[in-house]
């Protein structure tokens, strides 16, 4: 998967984000580092990022009581990850219970 390093919110240093697929529903892209996860609408660039502390965030970490906080995401960094976006057919991963996995 492809990857973004960017310095988002008052991140002290840049972060890698791995770029999830363009959810189908509400049409969000979910972006995730190892200290930072958020969720955002590419057209608006509007949506909710959780980077403050030291601890990994997950999926759960969205939530706002979970400290998640409304963020404006860059257009430089939309832009990157539109084109860091898997797309059907890329290998996503693999392991030796499945083999390789593709996004459909």
């Amino acid at each position: 998967m492809l990857r973004v390093t960017a310095k988002l919110a008052g991140m002290r240093k840049p972060q890698e984000f791995v770029v999830y697929p363009k959810r189908s529903g509400d049409g969000l892209i979910v972006v995730q580092s190892r200290k930072a996860i958020g969720t955002f609408n590419p057209e608006t660039g509007k949506g909710i990022l959780n980077w403050r502390g030291s601890n990994p965030k997950y999926f759960v970490h969205l939530c706002k009581a979970l400290g998640a906080e409304s963020y404006v995401f860059p257009t430089v960094f939309i832009a990157a990850c539109m084109v860091a976006q898997p797309k059907s057919g890329d290998l996503i991963g693999s392991s030796p219970e499945t083999g390789p996995v593709y996004i459909a």
